[in-house]
């Protein structure tokens, strides 16, 4: 699928969405807004369900909503909610960065198709909405180029690490030093 077909299929969504009333919206539960919107969009932005993509994947024995491979490592999770949950509730923040926390994937994305957020669980923040990296409302779809930062394409060219780093927030791993230290620790103990 090339980024014009892309496109349509992401206009039909919003389209969709669109034609929800209030109460059709409120009724939507996390399944059906996963169903009907959220994979669909994941789709458009090229991302095979059959082969790239793990629902309900184990961490710390709890249940992230997707994970995202590519070539057997994963790229990032995302954590849906129901059309009628409000994002803004740091909860939710909380806990889809916990997820990708606990498995050291660096970056996650919650959403309920009206809007996605984009967090890096690397950046040592006090405040959880201070490592969130990018939002994207679901009327920007369209034309928001940061909504293919998302795409398969963009994770094999490295582009969210890229744009992180561009606007100066990615840290630079120092987790090679820090695991040396430790060995040597490690094995001086060990030695005594």
């Amino acid at each position: 699928m090339n980024k014009e077909q892309a496109k349509e299929k992401i206009k039909k969504l919003i389209q969709r969405y669109n034609n929800l009333s209030e109460e059709e919206k409120r009724r939507y539960n996390e399944q059906q807004t996963k169903d009907h919107f959220i994979r669909s969009l994941f789709e458009a932005l090229g991302w095979n369900f059959e082969h790239e993509v793990w629902p309900e994947t184990d961490v710390s024995g709890k249940r992230v909503d997707y994970a995202f491979k590519l070539d057997g490592t994963t790229k990032f999770f995302v954590e849906a909610k129901a059309l009628s949950v409000n994002l803004d509730e740091e909860r939710w923040a909380e806990q889809a960065i916990n997820y990708s926390w606990h498995k050291s994937v660096p970056w996650v994305i919650l959403t309920d198709f009206e809007a996605i957020k984009v967090f890096n669980t690397e950046w040592d923040e006090p405040d959880i909405q201070s490592c969130r990296f990018i939002e994207i409302k679901f009327s920007d779809y369209l034309t928001s180029e940061k909504i293919w930062w998302l795409s398969k394409e963009a994770f094999l060219a490295g582009t969210l690490d890229k744009k992180a780093e561009e606007y100066g927030r990615k840290p630079k791993r120092v987790i090679d030093v820090q695991l040396a230290d430790d060995l040597v620790k490690w094995r001086d103990f060990l030695l005594k």
